[in-house]
């Protein structure tokens, strides 16, 4: 109880550091959970309340201006955090109907858009309508004597949607809960201006604390769901289209990519043959056996009969100017010519234009070319 005294003493208002206001938080959670028959109690859960007033006031004002900003993916992921944590945040009813108001803002968003068809503009609409209708009610159902719950049932009606009743367990829990706020005067404006800490005036006196925290919801989640949201719009009317089991090809035809072949992996041999397509004669021998040790069989009939000798093909004429073994080849003879060879007569060469046979007369002598 004092560890979290002190971290309560110190700390900062809702727009500031709110590292001191969560330890406080945690170290209440602890000893309300570790000691719970202690005489401390009451004055822990009240100051419980205090700090989760607090963090509440500095989510719920994150939230605001999100929204204000039309940016109702973060305004709605951080406001929702607070409506599930802090049920007893003095301005629930504002945090529901800001909700609201950021679905309504989506649905005029849908209906102003360009390039979406007309029924899935309206099916969108009247989803993000239906969501902004579903935080109004819960403003009128859980907090039906909160200051601001005729916002809510006059946006119910402007919407031509039902309003809802709130139980009488309802309206006395609300009541209790408004009835157990301070107001805030004017004085504790001007020390709020003035002193260090928060003020906790408004923050109720009875009703539990939540001690333990659900699960945040973050701005990719409502993105998520938007996008989820869109395509189911888009899917509604369209035709479903079943797409069949892939019928198995048949033995004879050709194989497809799209559908299995339910053909043979193996090709099964035909009856009396050896499934290769040629047959394997037999060695010409008419009375062999097989032997019955060898390790590959013979391929035919036992009785095969001898082939036929193969016949001798005729013999080429001899040529003429061909030499045969043994033969002495014959010199040509030569003529008679008193023994001597005859020569080849000399090639006339008067005719030819040749400068080497001529003789140059004169001045011609002196000239080298």
């Amino acid at each position: 109880m004092k560890v979290a005294d002190i971290y309560y003493q110190q700390m900062e208002k809702p727009d500031r550091d709110f590292t001191n206001a969560q330890e406080a938080e945690e170290q209440y959670r602890k000893m309300i959970n570790m000691f719970p028959d202690s005489t401390l109690i009451p004055r822990a859960k009240q100051r419980l309340r205090d700090v989760q007033e607090v963090l509440a006031e500095r989510e719920a004002q994150i939230g605001f201006y999100y929204e204000s900003r039309e940016n109702y993916n973060a305004a709605i992921a951080r406001l929702d955090t607070v409506a599930d944590t802090y049920p007893l945040y003095s301005k629930s009813d504002q945090v529901l109907i800001a909700i609201g108001d950021a679905y309504a803002g989506e649905a005029h968003g849908i209906q102003i858009a360009t390039g979406l068809p007309s029924a899935v503009r309206e099916r969108l609409r009247s989803i993000y309508e239906d969501k902004a209708a579903e935080a109004y009610d819960k403003v009128i159902t859980r907090y039906p004597m909160a200051p601001h719950v005729e916002d809510a049932r006059d946006r119910l009606v402007a919407m031509n949607r039902p309003v809802p009743e709130p139980t009488n367990a309802a309206i006395a829990e609300s009541d209790a809960e408004e009835r157990s706020r301070q107001p805030l005067h004017f004085t504790d404006i001007t020390l709020d201006i003035i002193k260090r800490g928060p003020t906790v005036v408004e923050a109720t006196h009875v009703g539990e604390p939540t001690l333990t925290d659900p699960d945040r919801t973050t701005a990719p989640e409502v993105t998520r769901q938007n996008v989820a949201l869109f395509k189911e719009a888009e899917a509604v009317g369209q035709p479903v289209t079943a797409t069949a089991a892939p019928t198995p090809t048949g033995a004879n035809e050709p194989p497809r990519s799209d559908r299995p072949s339910d053909a043979p992996l193996q090709m099964t041999a035909p009856a009396g043959g050896t499934g290769v397509g040629v047959q394997v004669v037999a060695a010409p021998s008419g009375t062999a056996t097989a032997d019955p040790n060898a390790l590959v069989q013979p391929v035919g009939s036992a009785t095969a009969t001898a082939l036929p000798p193969a016949v001798k093909p005729a013999e080429a004429p001899a040529q003429i100017n061909d030499i045969k073994p043994g033969e002495v080849p014959t010199t040509t003879p030569v003529a008679a010519n008193n023994g001597k060879k005859k020569k080849a007569p000399k090639a006339d060469l008067s005719e030819d234009s040749s400068s080497r046979k001529k003789k140059k007369k004169g001045l011609d002598k002196l000239n080298p070319f």
